[in-house]
């Protein structure tokens, strides 16, 4: 006997449950409120149905949970016409419409419980007549509506040059269309795919998303406010169950996933990091097996490229993800695209097509970023002639998207179109970047507005005279003679290394044959750098 009141006991609890979210006043209503409450239906796809079986569809869905939590009882009255709905509510036949938009007329004789379902509105055409992008285009053209509905007050208010045909439903709007008696029609595209399918109006097209979403909600009768307080707190206790419902009756905003987004980006970034060991890896060994014969004073500075080298592999990663941003971002549209087309029938071989185009485009743009940093980490073995006008361009090109999004103004002029040198050319690059990128951080650290680089490059008989200039304000005097030692860095708080300045000291003038230095001027520093010229 225990066990079965315990059952019984639990099972009072978990009923009382159902509607704990109402206080003892609604409750009380609820218990004396004996007559079932009245709803106003008429059929709207997929929010009502009318089968052999019965009412079906979202809201009875919605209703029959409603009555589960609550403990309220519903009864159905069905009317032929949208408008004879309305009318009913007004002259206080029903209680509750099953789902209405919020507008000013019917604000004098309903209340209006919080958005249950949002609803995009799409221009309805024929495919034998013009199409339409927005409400604007629909000037002085005609266009069938659902009399008394909320898109007939919207467009009278807002678009009065539209010429308005009121219909008793929406079937019988785009019926006109579909005949060609009228140029378009306004619904959302779940009703307009369910007519256009079950009645075989096939000249029908879902064209653009307008304007105007209907956010619908119960309505009930303004001077029952007890029932809409019990309805409006239903709602809120059953968001989960309501995207249940959505998903069910094909509301949801779900998406067939064609390309998962976060694996890509996962798959891409364990590739980065593989590409960069590899690479990483070949570079000590060679370092290793050609140094460490020579002396301890080798291993030492192998590890001190290392750290530098490692800085700057963290920075190409990071430049490489905000490379990859937007050809993923239009990779999503492209997606988004396809996925529409599909829903409102209009996936055809030359849609196939342009999407398998421009997702190739993206895929392509997104492996020649990774040539590109990948070359650029790229270590010689021998010196080689080249411009140095090409791996300038090829750096401002690599820091672009970084100094776009940083306001940062790169000014590069020539006065020549060759400019070749005997070095190592990704070294080159490499200190370039690296002085472009402390510009950069002297710039954002002293909050300058108008922040400015300009490169220059000219020749003499002898050789080629490289220029970097800013305008941040330049290197305290105490520490610019100092800047290219081991060690030294401004940016301890930022991990610098003080290796950059001091590595590219080293491969400009003992490698390469040339000067790098430093001086104040009116308005930065301006780094030089002087290499000889060949022919």
């Amino acid at each position: 006997m225990r066990f079965y009141k315990l059952v019984f006991l639990l099972f009072t609890i978990l009923e009382a449950n159902n509607i704990t979210f109402l206080n003892k006043a609604q409750r009380n209503w609820i218990s004396h409120h004996k007559s079932p409450i009245v709803i106003g239906i008429t059929e709207i796809p997929n929010q009502i149905l009318v089968t052999k079986d019965g009412y079906k569809g979202f809201c009875i869905d919605l209703f029959k949970l409603i009555s589960k939590r609550t403990n309220l009882q519903f009864k159905y009255k069905y009317f032929n016409t949208w408008s004879e709905v309305l009318n009913a509510a007004k002259n206080k036949k029903i209680d509750v419409i099953f789902l209405a938009q919020k507008t000013p007329s019917r604000l004098s004789y309903l209340d209006f419980t919080n958005t249950v379902l949002e609803l995009q509105n799409k221009i309805i055409v024929n495919i034998h007549k013009d199409k339409f992008e927005n409400l604007k285009q629909l000037k002085n053209k005609r266009v069938a509506v659902t009399k008394g509905s909320a898109i007939e007050e919207y467009i009278t208010y807002n678009y009065p040059d539209i010429k308005l045909l009121l219909t008793n439903n929406e079937l019988e709007s785009l019926r006109l269309l579909n005949q060609g008696k009228v140029d378009a029609s306004i619904l959302g595209s779940v009703r307009a795919s369910y007519y256009i399918k079950k009645y075989n109006l096939n000249n029908l097209l879902i064209g653009s998303t307008m304007d105007y979403s209907y956010y619908l909600s119960i309505a009930s009768r303004s001077d029952e406010t007890m029932l809409n307080v019990i309805l409006d707190k239903s709602v809120a206790n059953l968001k989960k169950e309501i995207q249940a419902l959505e998903l069910k009756w094909g509301y949801a905003k779900d998406k067939v996933v064609f390309f998962d987004t976060k694996t890509l980006i996962f798959i891409s970034i364990i590739f980065i990091i593989l590409l960069f060991f590899i690479i990483y890896s070949n570079y000590i060994n060679r370092k290793l097996s050609k140094e460490i014969e020579d002396k301890n004073e080798a291993l030492k500075r192998i590890k001190n490229m290392r750290d530098s080298k490692l800085n700057q592999m963290s920075e190409v990663i990071s430049m490489i993800a905000h490379q990859w941003k937007q050809p993923l971002n239009t990779l999503s549209l492209i997606e988004e695209i396809l996925i529409m087309d599909y829903k409102e029938g209009k996936l055809d071989e030359n849609s196939i097509m342009e999407f398998d185009k421009n997702f190739k485009k993206q895929v392509n743009l997104m492996n020649q970023t990774i040539t590109d940093f990948k070359n650029f980490m790229k270590i010689e073995e021998q010196q080689e002639k080249f411009d140095v006008d090409e791996v300038i361009n090829h750096a401002i090109y690599i820091l672009k998207e970084d100094f776009n999004k940083n306001k940062i103004n790169i000014e590069y002029e020539t006065q020549d179109d060759s400019f070749k040198v005997i070095g190592y050319k990704n070294a080159l690059e490499q200190i370039i970047i690296n002085i472009l990128n402390n510009a950069k951080d002297a710039l954002i650290d002293n909050k300058i507005e108008n922040k400015k680089i300009k490169i220059n490059i000219t020749k003499t008989d002898m050789e080629i005279l490289l220029t970097i200039e800013d305008n941040a304000g330049g290197i305290p005097i105490e520490i610019i003679d100092k800047i290219f030692n081991p060690y030294f860095s401004t940016k301890k708080d930022k991990n610098g290394t003080g290796l950059g300045l001091y590595i590219a000291k080293v491969i400009i003038e003992e490698n390469m044959n040339g000067i790098i230095d430093v001086e104040n001027k009116n308005e930065g520093a301006s780094f030089i750098i002087k290499l000889p010229k060949v022919e």
